[in-house]
């Protein structure tokens, strides 16, 4: 795990100087050891920098660049390759010879002798860079299906940036800081800001499963579109024999081999599913995996960790208690905006337990992230076929009158939930349209109110670029295969997996996620939903089912649960002050309309227990980073 960045321009001095700058911009992410190496390419020059968290083949042969002798191809690469042993066999047979033992050294011998498809054999999470010199020169940059770790890129006058992070692309200093106006929009709607867009003009994240190839031309650059070789598979009606077995060797060998490393290994632990079935299986292959459990001396109610032990036990394997008190909260509170990469409400918990288990001298943990949206964990996989067929059955009546309906059903809720549904009922009512509703965080209105709109912005009905908008399905005979789509290749990718990897590594920790492994998700995603996720039947009942031999029965029968954090006390508490400093310079930013965001945090102040929170928040990380950042 680390940090890439790179960089074409015409003055060899002034390539090596940025990249210089962005690699000491991401420290945090690879602070063992760093490189940079500056290349010809045709009349330009590329310039490749690496940041190292060492964790396969901690010598010297497994620094970055790394260069392959016979082709003379150079990379720099951020993630792991699981399964790097079995194509080392197979690139040996080919006649290639290996040096040292890291993942680096054999995907770029298997890229310099295969191509940029080669990348379709490795399991693991990744995004690189691979300049190769023969036929006049290319640059390809890549990065894994489910968009894990990230990839950033930006023209510049006289050719290209591209990083791990936003933050080391600006600090290239050759960057304007100007706002996008969509990316602030889809923030707001959302919470998080939509792929692929950044906060800052100009600056794209190239999009999961994809590859890009830049040549040169003269004192020129010719970027292709990227080129998108995995996609979620269709489901397959052919019957499956054994759904439960396959599903169950498939995690095995998933978490199995997420626990490569050449340093230790910990687990994220909740009382919840998903982290104590990782923490589970990998006990059955490693009783020297640790596991660390986050808890809260002012807010027991939020506290897991008597759960959290009993499970490590019954494992065998250590089991860290981490205890945090308001105090603590506040202080890590701005850390985390501190060391945001880019503005979001969500994030804050997995940069808490990261900064704990790294304290500890871990560099790698594993994470329950990705259950859910496979298995059927969310509401939205419920509620949103109620609602489509709730939509299609009052679908004659006038749009007003909806929103009545929806007010007489949420009596008993919050104002916001209330206005949601409204939403909901008042919408088109296809399956995707409404799980993207049940993830809103600022509805249209309230948009408005801050003077956003859409239609201006270039952005959808639904407030996405056109980019990513495109590529979720709008039609589907399988509902629940469309919501697990949606939830995946938008809530996870844009929110869960963003944050996870700029909150682990703003420590150093290296966060792993087996449900994420491919042979996990093409399995899944070709299963129909019927067998996914089957009426009268608990939350991720094949999960349960696949992990029966490896939890306790009273576990299995606990509901949903996972590593929470009490932010919305913590607004109305020792967090109240930084929140309002943030709304304060957003207001004074001009970006968007005062009055709004003075009606949000009010909301939010009626009814701290709503969901009301996470717009509050969303605005108040805005502002702060807009303050940090000029």
């Amino acid at each position: 795990m680390c940090g890439i960045a790179g960089i074409i321009g015409r003055d060899p001095s002034r390539v090596r100087d940025a990249v210089t700058r962005m690699t000491a911009a991401m420290t945090h992410r690879g602070p063992d050891a760093d490189g940079i190496a500056v290349l010809p390419f045709g009349n330009l020059w590329l310039g490749l920098g690496h940041r190292r968290l060492s964790i396969i083949d901690l010598s010297p042969l497994g620094a970055q660049p790394m260069t392959h002798e016979p082709s003379g191809c150079q990379i720099v690469f951020n993630g792991e390759i699981y399964n790097f042993h079995e194509l080392k066999r197979g690139l040996i047979s080919e006649s290639d010879t290996f040096r040292g033992g890291s993942d680096t050294e054999v995907m770029l011998a298997g890229l310099a002798r295969h191509g940029p498809r080669y990348c379709e054999r490795f399991e693991g999470m990744y995004a690189y860079a691979l300049y190769d010199p023969r036929n006049g020169g290319s640059l390809t940059l890549t990065r894994d299906p489910a968009g894990i770790k990230p990839l950033y890129m930006a023209h510049t006058p006289e050719g290209l940036v591209f990083a791990s992070e936003v933050r080391a692309l600006l600090s290239s200093g050759l960057l304007p800081k100007k706002v996008d106006g969509a990316a602030l929009a889809g923030l707001l709607a959302y919470g998080a800001i939509q792929q692929p867009l950044s906060l800052f003009e100009g600056v794209r994240m190239l999009p999961p499963g994809s590859h890009t190839s830049i040549r040169t031309t003269n004192d020129n650059i010719a970027i292709e579109s990227p080129v998108v070789w995995w996609m979620p598979p269709e489901p397959d009606p052919t019957p499956v024999l054994d759904v439960v077995g396959t599903v169950r060797d498939n995690l095995d060998a998933a978490v199995r081999d997420h626990l490569m490393s050449d340093v230790p290994v910990g687990v994220f632990l909740s009382a919840g599913l998903d982290s104590s079935t990782i923490a589970g299986l990998a006990a059955r292959h490693s009783k020297a995996v640790q596991a660390f459990t986050v808890g809260f001396t002012d807010q027991p109610d939020f506290d897991e960790m008597t759960i959290a032990s009993e499970t490590a036990l019954r494992f065998g394997i250590s089991h860290t208690p981490i205890r945090l008190s308001n105090s603590d909260a506040e202080q890590a509170a701005h850390d985390w905006l501190a060391d945001a990469d880019q503005p979001s409400m969500d994030g804050l918990n997995t940069y808490i337990i990261a900064k704990a288990v790294r304290a500890c001298g871990v560099k790698v943990a594993l994470s329950g992230l990705g259950a859910d949206e496979l298995f059927g964990g969310y509401p939205s996989f419920r509620e949103v076929p109620k609602l489509r067929r709730l939509s299609k059955a009052v679908g004659w009546l006038p749009q007003g009158m909806r929103r009545g309906l929806a007010g007489m059903l949420a009596v008993r809720k919050s104002t916001t939930a209330r206005a949601k549904l409204a939403d909901m009922l008042a919408g088109c009512g296809d399956v995707t349209t409404l799980a993207l509703q049940r993830r809103r965080a600022l509805n249209d209105r309230q948009l408005a109110a801050l003077g956003l709109d859409r239609d201006a912005l270039g952005l959808s009905p639904d407030w996405l670029p056109s980019e990513s908008a495109v590529t979720l399905p709008r039609t589907s005979a399988d509902p629940g295969w469309a919501i697990s789509v949606v939830e995946s290749r938008f809530y996870q990718t844009n929110v869960l997996l963003r944050d996870s990897d700029t909150n682990g590594m703003a420590h150093g920790l290296e966060i792993r996620v087996p449900f994420l492994d491919q042979r996990l998700l093409n399995q899944m995603h070709r299963l129909p939903g019927s067998i996914r996720f089957p009426t009268n039947r608990p939350p991720k009942w094949l999960l349960r089912e696949a992990a029966a031999d490896v939890l306790h029965p009273n576990l299995l029968a606990r509901p949903k649960s996972g590593f929470a954090l009490p932010l919305r006390r913590w607004m109305t508490g020792p967090l109240r002050t930084v929140c309002e400093a943030g709304l304060a310079t957003l207001k004074a930013t001009g970006l968007v309309k005062g009055v709004g965001v003075d009606a949000v945090w009010n909301d939010f102040l009626r009814e701290p227990e709503s969901p009301a929170w996470s717009r509050a928040l969303t605005l108040a990380a805005t502002g702060d980073f807009l303050r940090r950042h000029g």
